[in-house]
């Protein structure tokens, strides 16, 4: 994670993977969880350096959406009210017609369907409950289970614009854990891919609001899925690098002496799993001082035919 030499705004982070792809759906899984995964701590280090509301995540996937170097990047900005920045303030106007929206509400499922069945999860068992907070959304549903929602909006910023909803978190990307953050950026990866191969879109972008801002004043937590296509009429989202009037170096120092906490450490459900099924055999003397006679041990005993499952267990 470094600061853009070119801010949007004061505190704009650039955060990317080492190893090299150039867009999203070329992450590896363990990569991608270990990338999204920590979000929430990024984006409540940036909060609190940066004495901001809200966060916002924002990513290019292709060309047409901005994506302006080869290598996969998302960007992260601080935000507050009155902070200027109004470029992700979005009109909703389109509509999506019912057979596209009958054909992602096919295709979205089948691929998270397909990607668990890859890297199982116990906890993925059906649809489980929308919380309240997301009755008035709930409408033209894609795709949903225990952590997201994913919906078409009656009226979206593009055709085929899809919004993802957390089941765990209203407002903050910073309350979600590595895994559930990392589940909701999946959702958002197949989403895209979704429409790019359904709706022939060029291209997309991933953007996330999260807490209180001009262009999100109920601070509510979502992830737009936008269809972009080659000089579409979006092009208002991407802003202009500009060379800031401050000190990057105590700006990257004020962010950077809250960061020593963050740390990918997964709460590996599995553990106790595979502690409990491994066998953990007695330590059982053969032989030596436990006083037993050497007939124990000869063959066909009990000792001897315990001594050959321990060596079967080895």
């Amino acid at each position: 994670a470094v600061l853009d030499i070119y801010p949007a705004l004061k505190g704009h982070i650039l955060y990317f993977l080492k190893e090299h792809y150039p867009i999203m759906p070329y992450i590896p899984a363990d990569e991608f969880k270990h990338l999204f995964g920590l979000i929430p701590q990024l984006s409540e280090v940036l909060k609190k350096s940066m004495l901001s509301t809200g966060v916002n995540v924002f990513i290019a996937n292709g060309g047409p959406a901005g994506q302006r170097a080869p290598h996969f990047m998302l960007h992260l900005f601080p935000r507050e009210n009155a902070d200027g920045f109004f470029n992700l303030l979005y009109k909703k106007k389109s509509i999506l017609a019912e057979d596209k929206i009958k054909m992602l509400s096919n295709n979205l499922p089948l691929m998270m369907t397909n990607h668990f069945k890859r890297n199982p999860a116990d906890w993925h068992t059906g649809k489980g409950d929308v919380p309240s907070y997301l009755s008035d959304v709930y409408d033209n549903v894609i795709y949903e289970d225990e952590k997201v929602l994913c919906v078409v909006p009656k009226k979206g910023v593009a055709e085929g614009d899809i919004e993802i909803h957390s089941k765990l978190e209203e407002k903050y990307i910073e309350k979600l854990s590595i895994e559930d953050a990392s589940h909701l950026f999946y959702a958002a990866s197949f989403a895209a891919t979704a429409v790019f191969e359904g709706l022939g879109a060029h291209a997309t972008n991933i953007i996330l609001k999260s807490g209180e801002a001009e262009d999100n004043p109920q601070g509510k937590l979502v992830i737009n899925v936008i269809p972009r296509w080659q000089e579409d009429s979006l092009q208002g989202l991407l802003w202009e690098p500009k060379q800031p009037s401050y000190d990057l170096d105590k700006i990257a120092g004020k962010i950077k002496d809250k960061t020593w906490k963050v740390k990918y450490a997964e709460k590996n459900a599995d553990t106790k799993k595979e502690a409990s099924s491994v066998i953990q055999p007695k330590v059982i003397k053969i032989g030596g001082s436990d006083n037993k006679s050497h007939e124990d041990n000869k063959p066909g005993s009990a000792e001897d035919e315990i001594r050959k499952a321990i060596e079967g267990l080895k």
